[in-house]
């Protein structure tokens, strides 16, 4: 393992300076040309135009492949994504910069969104969604078929633009 592979650990972690990471480390991502090699790669059989079948490649791979793994106690580690990709191993903040890394590479609009389940509370948990005229999708490999049963339960909702 090549641990100089870009990752940034987050010293007295808010959700501004975490989100602002992942923003960079997402956009720096979707820009290098290994990884628009890898989604290349993974959407070579969805039919030409088909977007959302671009995305949906890009989410099934991530959740067959990438394994969700919490960050070191008391330690806030964001990962960028060729580091991701390196491990496959990673928490919601690294997979949902990776996501959008990959869906803005094939030329979506996406978003973080931040979510908490206390009224009142911090953000605990982080998705992506990919912005389309027709509405916004929701892509969190780390609830996976949970999704729509944890999205009932937030209380707190944070949208951060990439």
């Amino acid at each position: 393992m090549d641990r100089n592979t870009p990752h940034h650990v987050v010293e007295n972690p808010t959700v501004r300076i975490v989100t602002d990471w992942m923003r960079k480390f997402a956009r720096a991502g979707s820009e290098d040309l290994d990884l628009r090699a890898l989604v290349e790669d993974i959407c070579k059989n969805v039919v030409q135009g088909d977007y959302a079948g671009e995305c949906l490649a890009c989410y099934y791979w991530v959740c067959q492949n990438v394994r969700y793994m919490r960050d070191i106690h008391e330690v806030e580690f964001v990962k960028q994504p060729e580091r991701l990709i390196e491990t496959l191993s990673g928490d919601c903040d690294d997979i949902a910069t990776l996501l959008a890394a990959m869906f803005m590479s094939c030329g979506n609009k996406v978003r973080f969104v931040l979510v908490g389940f206390s009224p009142g509370g911090p953000p605990s948990h982080v998705f992506v969604e990919v912005l389309t005229a027709r509405g916004n999708i929701t892509f969190d490999p780390v609830a996976n078929r949970d999704t729509a049963n944890m999205l009932k339960r937030v209380a707190t909702r944070i949208e951060v633009p990439v």
